[in-house]
């Protein structure tokens, strides 16, 4: 029992350390599952039951997601606590999956089974109501986008197929006893596996480089660094939007294409309809005025009539009229304006999880994050739409959390978008590891798409990302300033575009077909 502990607590451990933020330890992933495939050896013999082998499972990936996520208590302490225990129930399910599949399948395609089970769990993850790839393997090399240019044709989940096949030639290592010639081919075949995809990956990279700009814009990020506990929800929009005046006054000319503002930085919420009338957006438009080819990117929180829905609220005094909230970006310039609905909602933060089905017993509510108002449940847009500058340039508008999801932010770019400009507040999570996480994964959205990203955090970490994955420049942590730059524009198309997540979707097809031959496979043996 001792020894499986040990094993449990050890692949935690190694999960942790090569984790971003940390770069120095990102190799251990490749042995991270070790001691659980291993405790999997054990339950195979029939050493442990399987009550003991799903604890042991899970305190690897309770301490694991603990230790990489903690940081989402900073919001709501409710939410970490739902979040870390779901998560780490859900990737302990693939590993009982994948024992009474291989038992009752076919023990000698067991990696088979586990790589196509976990890819398509971790797709799943990217596309139901209780999505958080916020660990998705593959994420963990956002700290070396120089390891994985070949994102531009597997997105991550590459990065994870990569991973696990390591782990299981490990496993294969650790189970040859004997010093063998046998041996010494695993060793081999291990150090090709670790060191050709990074040599492919720097092949690619030398040939990207190459890649010529058909044009370039010239963008400010501001980084406001409004501190939202304190100070975002007490603080007059007007003295608000004078810090960023303040804070361009000496940068901004005729030259300069776009301005670019965080997540909510218009935290008063505003009436579609009357778009045009609110006092803030005035002042932009003062701006823009002056500056005729300038373009506003802002978020913003917008209220717009509806029927009744799922999502709708009913109107203060008007129960027969409905209303609903949308976590927003506004683009504008001399053409006028344009907004996009933020689409990949944070569960439980921004809407409940199987809303249609949970309405009748929970109604309107959500989490609190912070001290923020509570607007209940947001709506979300049905498809990806892109911003068209005043010198016809288009732009993909990403809020926050969508910046996680490779396949969704690809559609943007299949649209025709050459830029990918990010607006978030990550001052939610306050001075821990989320904040860079959050940054780093952005780096592995330029590679899949071959695009230059402009991010605006509130709080930090505001940056230029180039379309190799390498950070270009940066406003730190907790320090009000902009960056000004220069960003080529690129319209070439990667494999990832056109076809997305092909490993994902392969997976999850297959995985409901292994699912589907375990239970025939135990009725049969239950009937004999």
């Amino acid at each position: 029992m001792f020894k499986k502990i040990i094993l449990s607590i050890l692949s935690g451990f190694l999960f942790f350390i090569s984790w971003p933020p940390m770069t120095n330890f990102t190799f251990l992933i490749f042995i991270a599952f070790v001691p659980l495939l291993i405790i999997e050896l054990y339950f195979s013999k029939k050493d442990i039951g399987l009550k003991e082998y799903f604890g042991y499972i899970y305190l690897a990936f309770f301490i694991f997601n603990l230790s990489v996520t903690f940081w989402i208590k900073h919001a709501h302490l409710g939410g970490a606590i739902f979040a870390i225990l779901c998560n780490s129930f859900f990737m302990t399910l693939v590993f009982y999956l994948y024992a009474k599949i291989k038992y009752f399948i076919a023990d000698r395609q067991s990696f088979f089974i586990f790589a196509i089970l976990w890819i398509g769990f971790e797709y799943l993850h990217l596309n139901w109501d209780l999505s958080w790839p916020w660990l998705t393997l593959g994420n963990i090399f956002s700290a070396h986008p120089n390891w994985v240019q070949w994102y531009s044709y597997t997105g991550v989940l590459g990065g994870t197929f990569w991973i696990l096949i390591i782990n299981f030639l490990f496993l294969k290592l650790y189970q040859l006893k004997n010093p063998s010639l046998f041996k010494n081919w695993y060793v081999v075949t291990i150090l090709l596996f670790i060191t050709v995809p990074i040599g492919v990956s720097y092949l690619i990279y030398s040939n990207n480089l190459k890649l010529v700009a058909h044009d370039t814009v010239n963008v400010i990020v501001v980084q406001p660094n409004i501190d939202p506990y304190k100070d975002k929800f007490d603080l007059s929009q007007t003295d608000q939007t004078k810090v960023v005046l303040e804070l361009i006054d000496s940068k901004i000319n005729n030259k300069l294409d776009f301005l670019i503002l965080p997540e909510t930085f218009l935290v008063s919420p505003i009436w579609v309809h009357q778009i045009d009338k609110n006092l803030d957006i005035k002042v932009f438009n003062q701006l823009i005025n002056r500056y005729k080819n300038l373009n506003i990117i802002v978020g913003a929180t917008l209220l717009d009539f509806s029927k009744k829905t799922a999502t709708s609220k009913p109107l203060l005094n008007h129960q027969n009229q409905f209303y609903k909230v949308h976590n927003s970006v506004l683009h504008l310039n001399s053409l006028g304006i344009d907004k996009y609905y933020k689409s990949k909602l944070v569960p439980g933060a921004e809407q409940m999880p199987f809303q249609n089905l949970l309405y009748p017993i929970l109604g309107d509510k959500i989490l609190q994050i912070g001290h923020s108002t509570s607007l209940g449940n947001f709506s979300k847009q049905d498809s990806v739409s892109i911003f068209l500058s005043s010198k016809e340039d288009y732009v993909a508008p990403i809020i926050c959390y969508e910046s996680i999801y490779g396949d969704y932010v690809r559609r943007f770019i299949q649209k025709g978008a050459e830029v990918i400009f990010i607006i978030t507040n990550d001052g939610w999570w306050k001075k821990t590891s989320g904040y860079q996480q959050h940054n780093m994964y952005a780096n592995l959205r330029a590679i899949e798409n071959r695009r230059y990203i402009a991010r605006s955090a509130n709080t930090g970490i505001s940056s230029i990302i180039n379309h190799l994955g390498e950070l270009e420049s940066s406003i730190e942590w907790d320090k009000k300033g902009i960056i000004e730059y220069t960003i080529p524009l690129y319209n070439k198309d990667t494999f990832y575009i056109q076809h997305g997540d092909v490993l994902g979707r392969s997976c999850s097809f297959l995985s409901v077909i292994l699912i589907l031959l375990f239970f025939v496979s135990n009725k049969l043996q239950i009937s004999h």
